[in-house]
């Protein structure tokens, strides 16, 4: 993150405002009248530099890994995590809400992580192709149904995806916690339940292939943690 400062032109408004009224009420021919204005430009620009400060914003600063194919995956994971943000800006439920901000905010860690160290890529390829895009297809459906839940409808698929996103929770932390202990780890057999019950309601649809199972799990050793390939 870098911060950035904001201007208002609120004060320019406020000062150019001042000297047109300056004008209208005594019009700007002599000496005197253009005092007059000059000094009502100030006053009016400062008062609204009071009225209308500067405004400091943090804003994700484009990735400088030193890899573009590290900076591609970064700003696509960035992205997808400001669409979880969204979702959950749509779900009124506040623990589940408090988990969704934790995942994201872990998976923030990990992508600066990542940029600081690119050769760890060919270990979260298969957590920023996979998991990543799958919580947030699980997250977006949930939102979809945050009026049946309320209404008292669809309580069963509700505590399904409150459950999967215990474990996601879960699972990134241990994501992280690896990478800071510079080690990796295989969640699979931790996830089996999660994609069962994921695949069983149609939310995830598991790998079809076996081959190409393997080749993720060859790439990666959490490629078993979620379904390549969504509903």
């Amino acid at each position: 993150m870098e911060k950035r400062t904001i201007l208002s032109g609120a004060p320019y408004v406020l000062a150019g405002t001042a000297v047109l009224l300056v004008a209208l009420t005594i019009g700007l021919g002599g000496l005197l009248s253009y005092v007059i204005a000059a000094a009502a430009f100030a006053l009016g620009y400062l008062g609204g530099k009071k009225l209308f400060p500067a405004r400091e914003i943090e804003v994700e600063r484009v990735p400088r890994s030193g890899s573009a194919e590290v900076d591609a995956l970064i700003s696509e994971a960035r992205a997808q995590l400001d669409a979880i943000a969204q979702a959950n800006d749509a779900i009124a439920e506040e623990a589940l809400s408090a988990q969704i901000a934790d995942i994201e905010a872990t998976c923030r860690t990990i992508l600066a992580r990542l940029e600081d160290q690119p050769n760890m890529l060919s270990s979260l390829r298969t957590f920023l192709r996979y998991y990543l895009p799958a919580t947030l297809k699980l997250l977006e459906a949930r939102a979809r149904l945050e009026g049946e839940v309320n209404a008292g409808q669809s309580a069963a698929i509700a505590q399904k995806i409150r459950t999967a996103m215990a474990n996601v929770q879960t699972a990134f932390h241990k994501q992280l916690d690896a990478l800071n202990e510079f080690r990796f780890i295989s969640l699979e057999s931790e996830m089996d339940v999660l994609s069962e019950m994921l695949a069983g309601d149609g939310l995830l649809a598991r790998e079809q292939e076996s081959q190409e199972k393997t080749q993720s799990e060859g790439e990666d050793p959490f490629a078993s943690l979620f379904a390549q390939e969504g509903r």
